[in-house]
């Protein structure tokens, strides 16, 4: 997320309080919610939500959506895509509403939420247009030349 942060895709807190890496999540200019990532492994929930707005984070500004489940993926693909993080699986439907605004969507979940991304494939194609990416590993933990490459087959 750094690369994102660096260059404006993204608005990035800390809270000392939690020890906390925090996402402002914003539904145009305006600051609606946050999600913030713990720094310490042993503390639980890993993720925390600070607000009950529903909305997803976004990160980018491109016309094709790589629907994603966390913060640091969606800032990972903005360079190239718009970064959509869910913040879990679960589809809402104020990701919905969203996610209708892109002309494509692609849904990049981890390998483990394979069977959760093809429903959400299949609940979001009659609203857009809307594919799978098959992924060997989250898209934040490859390094960049990796990421680079399966960004561009998709591009």
């Amino acid at each position: 997320a750094y690369d994102a942060y660096r260059e404006g895709r993204v608005d990035i807190r800390y809270d000392f309080r939690m020890n906390r890496v925090v996402y402002l999540i914003k539904d145009g200019n305006k600051v609606v919610d946050a999600a913030g990532r713990s720094l310490d492994p042993n503390l639980k929930p890993k993720w925390w939500r600070y607000g009950k707005s529903g909305n997803p984070f976004v990160c980018g500004r491109g016309r094709v959506a790589i629907l994603v489940e966390d913060c640091a993926s969606a800032c990972c693909v903005s360079s190239v895509f718009s970064g959509v993080a869910l913040l879990g699986t679960n589809l809402l439907d104020t990701h919905i509403k969203v996610l209708q605004k892109y002309d494509k969507v692609f849904v990049a979940l981890d390998k483990d939420a394979t069977q959760k991304a093809l429903e959400i494939v299949r609940k979001l194609q009659g609203i857009v247009p809307t594919n799978m990416m098959i992924l060997n590993q989250d898209i934040k933990d490859m390094d960049n030349a990796t990421r680079e490459r399966v960004l561009a087959k998709y591009a």
